[in-house]
């Protein structure tokens, strides 16, 4: 269950609860929300945004990410709470929405529906020139229900687990299938009057396992990305680095990936994400403006810190094919990284 703790999925709101559809702006897809950030609330995990859409305010919550105001942001569906208590703010949120994709860029997928309460979004970020496919099946060990909310205790190899999705009809002993997800930690449920130490809220689950794949494909096509793993889409910027000749660039890492694997080395570039403290690493998204078949984005774990729009130069090694579960996995990575001068 220490795999949640990862940043991380898509979560949609269920279409009974979209309560203002007006606010979806005629410049956007049909289904696509337009919010524009009025107040920014950063937790050691989470942000936190309070958004205007046309004549509605909702906050909404993401795996933490760089965010100012007055940016716009669109974004489809998401799991909507009320009475949401975060603890490391002090406050409760009346509603709250709680998202793991959003973007800049208007063209985001509205894919298929999964189960009938809800309108799934996307997983995980998958690149646009592999399968997505299912990441996680599980079977129901426990079901408890809320008025609003299921709540499933899952168990997927020796793992158990809590799920909450939208409410839906759960049978015991059956099998489910979803990708991605929103990990939360310490999570209390006032109609339960139950505090869950890790929970993944998601709502692209179901008994059908093309289903997922449907559904994580036409987000695939639409949303192409560096890497997988990540929860918010990362687009690529116009960065100029001065390499050395013998410099191993983001480009010639992604094309020649097999000759690095299990090596170690160093590499330039700037810092466009930064996420600290998931499973007790800081992640580093790094771009240096070279690209390898449309792929531009190396993600590193390490100990230290960086700010966004940093140069850094950093070591550490590379590993290929690594998989955190639920949904987040990297073809690429460099891990336990350091910083040189």
């Amino acid at each position: 269950m220490k795999n949640l703790l990862l940043t991380a999925a898509i979560i949609a709101l269920s279409t009974a609860c979209q309560s203002d559809k007006n606010s979806e702006q005629t410049t956007s897809p049909t289904g696509v929300h337009t919010a524009v950030v009025e107040e920014v609330l950063q937790t050691n995990q989470y942000t936190y945004l309070h958004v205007k859409e046309g004549n509605a305010e909702p906050w909404l919550a993401l795996p933490k990410m760089q965010a100012a105001t007055g940016e716009t942001y669109y974004y489809i569906g998401g799991l909507l709470m009320t009475d949401f208590a975060s603890k490391e703010l002090n406050r409760t949120f009346k509603e709250i929405l709680f998202l793991d994709n959003i973007s800049t860029n208007p063209n985001i997928t509205a894919p298929s529906q999964q189960h009938t309460s809800s309108t799934p979004g996307t997983s995980a970020e998958n690149n646009a020139n592999q399968t997505p496919s299912v990441a996680h099946t599980v079977v129901a060990e426990e079901v408890v229900q809320t008025s609003q909310y299921t709540y499933i205790r899952a168990k997927e190899g020796n793992q158990e687990f809590w799920l909450a999705a939208s409410k839906m009809e759960v049978g015991i002993g059956t099998t489910y299938y979803f990708n991605g997800g929103l990990p939360m930690t310490k999570f209390e449920s006032k109609e339960l009057k139950r505090t869950f130490d890790e929970i993944l809220f998601l709502d692209n689950i179901s008994t059908s396992p093309s289903a997922i794949e449907k559904s994580s494909s036409a987000a695939a096509q639409n949303n192409p990305v560096a890497s997988t793993g990540s929860s918010i889409n990362i687009e690529k910027k116009e960065i100029k680095i001065k390499h050395a000749k013998d410099d191993i660039t983001i480009a010639a890492l992604l094309e020649n990936k097999k000759t690095y694997a299990g090596k170690i080395i160093k590499m330039k570039g700037e810092v466009t994400k930064f996420s600290p403290g998931i499973m007790k690493k800081n992640w580093i998204h790094l771009q240096d403006g070279t690209d390898f078949s449309g792929k531009f984005d190396l993600t590193i774990t390490t100990d230290q810190e960086v700010k966004i729009g940093d140069n850094i130069t950093i070591e550490g090694v590379i590993t290929l094919d690594k998989d955190f579960g639920f949904g987040y996995f990297y073809e690429v990575i460099m891990e336990d990284a350091k910083l040189k001068k």
